[in-house]
């Protein structure tokens, strides 16, 4: 097969990143979009170097270029005291191919019920009821991967997805699949995934279930009528990712690692992922990223641009950047590892750091073991 189809399959996954529109928040399961391992500390551009475990999350097709067996732990500190747990594995099983699992969890804790609060006084009523709920997400997941010949390899994924609220839940399946054919110059490796496509999901529970008086301005006393309450149904976060990875630096001490995603999400701006990764004899890594939207409009809005009214497109624009510029060390990132040889087993510790603008910053930790 001719490097050219290679190609032609990645630019078929590649279609939807021409689409010029946003649906910001319309899509559930948003914790399947937090990153983990290494990308994260790297721009969240790693579709193209999917070389470990963690490639499981960016591009399943990484899984066939691994050798050894590896597990990796990854804890995030996320905002708002929301923790976010990562457990996955990957087994390379000969020519055969590599397969993977994964477990996701979304945890925040319980919250306490609290009254509803009359605007119309000047005493605040939205007091503890003494009731407490919890809210959790949760996903577990399987993956192959496979080298076809000795530079394509190809994988597919599928997760179980559920979130879940009080006594409320909703559940769906989500599909991933990625391509990655490594040109054999200089690490320059071509990459493409799309992940959690699946269908739409929609919370049910007993919550819902309500009754109503059927003729509420009737001063006739009339019956209850039990009612549910129907809940709108919303896609998984689907993402389409395109990515190169090259290695500029490559020798005995050193290694750089340059790398560069295009992202094309179904509820937010196409943006740019850059990242790189310095290792210092194959023991100490320093990483470094960074995200830019492609949409100048909602730069600006990042930034406290003042929003306009344009009549000629009857939309909202923001033609000034604001002055709140540092927001655009919105997903800045960095990060180092360490790697650890004992025996025939091989540690490698990672931490990221991720600026997330006006929210406050997110610390993840890893512990990936290879043997």
């Amino acid at each position: 097969m001719k490097i050219s189809k290679y190609i032609g399959l990645l630019l078929i996954l590649l279609l939807p990143l021409y689409a010029d529109f946003a649906k910001l928040g319309t899509s559930s399961a948003q914790f399947l979009k937090i990153s983990i391992g290494r990308g994260a500390a790297m721009g969240e551009a790693f579709v193209a170097l999917s070389d470990d475990v963690s490639a499981i999350y960016w591009n399943p097709s990484g899984l066939g270029t691994l050798t050894k067996r590896e597990i990796t732990f990854q804890h995030n500190e996320w905002i708002a005291d929301i923790r976010h747990e990562y457990l996955a594995a990957a087994f390379p099983l000969g020519t055969f191919g590599t397969v993977g699992v994964s477990v996701t969890a979304l945890t925040m804790g319980e919250m306490e019920i609290l009254t509803v609060d009359d605007p119309n006084t000047s005493i605040r009523e939205d007091t503890g009821t003494g009731t407490y709920f919890g809210a959790t997400d949760m996903a577990i997941g399987f993956s192959f991967g496979r080298m076809f010949t000795d530079r394509l390899a190809a994988g597919f994924g599928i997760k179980a997805v559920q979130q879940a609220v009080m006594d409320m839940s909703a559940s769906g399946i989500g599909i991933d699949f990625g391509i990655l054919y490594n040109t054999g110059f200089k690490g320059l490796k071509i990459a493409a995934s799309m992940c959690n496509f699946g269908g739409d999901i929609k919370f049910s529970g007993r919550q819902l279930d309500r009754v109503t008086d059927p003729f509420p301005d009737n001063p006739a006393d009339y019956e209850d009528i039990p009612i549910t309450v129907q809940t709108t149904a919303a896609p998984l976060p689907l993402i389409f990712r395109f990515g190169l990875s090259f290695n500029p630096i490559e020798n005995e001490a050193s290694r750089l690692i340059l790398a560069l995603d295009l992202n094309h999400p179904n509820d937010n701006y196409e943006t740019i992922n850059l990242g790189l990764e310095y290792g210092y004899l194959n023991t100490l890594f320093l990483r470094a990223g960074y995200k830019v939207y492609l949409n100048m409009d909602y730069m600006r809005a990042m930034t406290g641009g003042e929003p306009v009214y344009d009549e000629e497109e009857d939309r909202v624009t923001y033609p000034e950047w604001g002055d709140e510029t540092e927001w655009l060390l919105n997903n800045l990132t960095a990060g180092v590892g360490f790697n650890l040889k004992v025996g025939q087993r091989a540690f490698r510790v990672d931490y990221a750091y991720m600026n997330k603008g006006i929210l406050k910053a997110t610390h993840r930790l890893g512990l990936t073991i290879g043997f």
